[in-house]
């Protein structure tokens, strides 16, 4: 399960920066800082050739669908239960395509 992300540790100086890169964005934009994680993992599917999308873009009946795992293995677990659930219990009511695990 994704951990939630965590406010970054920033010096006045890199503070600054930012408020200055939303003054100049405009009023439309709250500029955050976060932690980046070591490793994160991202679930796709193919929907064209070289071209690969989210899984809850690709399969939005599938309600509660995650892309993003900050695990391998849970990664792993979360594409084979994808995977038997298209095969099995949905099996022809929706398009099954290839998918993938790519690290970010």
């Amino acid at each position: 399960m994704r951990n939630p992300p965590r406010i970054a540790k920033l010096k006045p100086e890199e503070i600054e920066a930012i408020q200055r890169l939303e003054e100049k964005l405009g009023n439309r934009f709250c500029l955050l800082a976060v932690e980046k994680a070591e490793k994160l993992y991202v679930i796709e599917a193919k929907i064209a050739p070289n071209l690969w999308e989210r899984i809850d873009k690709v399969y939005p009946q599938l309600e509660g669908l995650k892309p993003y795992y900050d695990s391998e293995e849970d990664a792993r677990l979360a594409k084979a239960s994808i995977k038997s659930l298209l095969s099995g219990k949905l099996k022809g009511s929706l398009e099954k395509r290839p998918i993938r695990i790519r690290k970010l």
